[in-house]
């Protein structure tokens, strides 16, 4: 007692000390506690699962047809799905003499261009994306997979140049591996082989519809477009000189006037005027004239005037608004299929 109070300070952390130590064994029992339960309880559970995962379906002819029968169904859609993209999995290309390939080519390259004609303006030294190819040959071990990047390009360009732009700026493709003496291997899960490539061109909003509606409707030829921009070719509005009016002689103008409610509230018929009439003096025939029995038939018939020749202005803002064309780029993937893999017998 006399050390306690001689060191006071000493002794009250001592205790403090002591205190804190008894809660924190208290705690970390009851939460070790809990924790022990917990795992123990997953423990058991996974390892039910587990042995279930290894049992064999219990051998009743109940579950042996139904397992057959989900077997089966599952064979047969998986049937009809590659049946879909069968079309699209082509036949081994093989491989032709560099020479050929550059001949081949070269007759793509001309056939795109007059199918684009003179309506399009297309870039300089144009040749479908394989320009460096122009004055050097392929390694003969790429032309089979060359040829089939050509043959999906060029039905693009022909589905572009049926939509009609005005002007083809780029054709971008991606090598493949085998041009620089490189294999294709295709990952566990892969079902295709894509080619990449891209086409930069400016035209109207029809065409560009057109086109990307002719790229979904090949059915030789699946198209994938992964990226699509499209910009105005001009950054301002329209303007009012952009109109362009019709000759109209003034002497054959007759505007109808504007109805500044549109048709929501419909003008009422003009009010029809019916002139006065004029008192007819009755004139004595002269002597021996014959008299009409009707006096209408013996006034003159005057011929009538020809209807007038009403103008419609409402064109004047359709020839404004959606004149002005599109600049478009799009990245496209064409997809080569692989070969389908054999399914284990169920």
């Amino acid at each position: 007692m006399n050390w306690i109070k001689s060191n006071p300070f000493v002794a009250g952390l001592a205790g403090i000390t002591l205190l804190i130590c008894g809660v924190l064994y208290s705690l970390s029992s009851k939460w070790g506690t809990a924790y022990t339960e917990a795992k123990d309880g997953f423990d058991e559970s996974y390892m039910a699962v587990s042995t279930s995962e290894d049992l064999p379906l219990y051998p009743v002819a109940e579950n042996r047809a139904g397992k057959s029968k989900a077997l089966t169904e599952y064979q047969q859609s998986i049937d009809e799905l590659r049946g879909l993209f069968e079309p699209y999995r082509p036949e081994e290309t093989e491989n032709i003499t560099p020479q050929a390939f550059t001949d081949r080519l070269k007759s793509a390259q001309q056939e795109v261009s007059a199918a684009f004609g003179k309506g399009t303006v297309l870039p300089e030294n144009f040749f479908l994306g394989f320009e460096g190819y122009r004055n050097q040959l392929a390694q003969s071990g790429a032309t089979g997979t060359l040829l089939h990047q050509l043959d999906g390009i060029k039905h693009a360009l022909m589905a572009l140049a049926e939509a009609g732009p005005d002007e083809l700026i780029k054709v971008h493709r991606v090598a493949v591996a085998e041009e620089n003496g490189g294999t294709f291997e295709p990952g566990p899960n892969d079902v295709a082989r894509y080619f990449p490539f891209e086409i930069t061109f400016r035209g109207s909003e029809s065409s560009v519809r057109d086109f990307l509606n002719a790229l979904g409707a090949k059915k030789s030829h699946y198209f994938i477009v992964r990226t699509l921009k499209i910009v105005n070719e001009r950054d301002t509005p329209p303007k009012v000189d952009d109109a362009k009016f019709e000759a109209v002689a003034a002497e054959k103008a007759v505007v109808a006037p504007a109805n500044p409610f549109g048709d929501a509230f419909p003008e009422a018929p003009a009010e029809e005027v019916v002139p006065a009439p004029v008192p007819q003096v009755p004139v004595a025939p002269s002597p021996g004239a014959a008299v009409p029995a009707d006096p209408a038939a013996a006034a003159p018939t005057l011929p009538e005037a020809p209807p007038a020749e009403v103008v419609d202005t409402s064109r004047i803002l359709a020839q404004v608004l959606g004149s002005e064309n599109l600049v478009v780029f799009v990245r496209i993937d064409f997809a080569m299929f692989l070969s389908a893999k054999e399914l284990p017998k169920p």
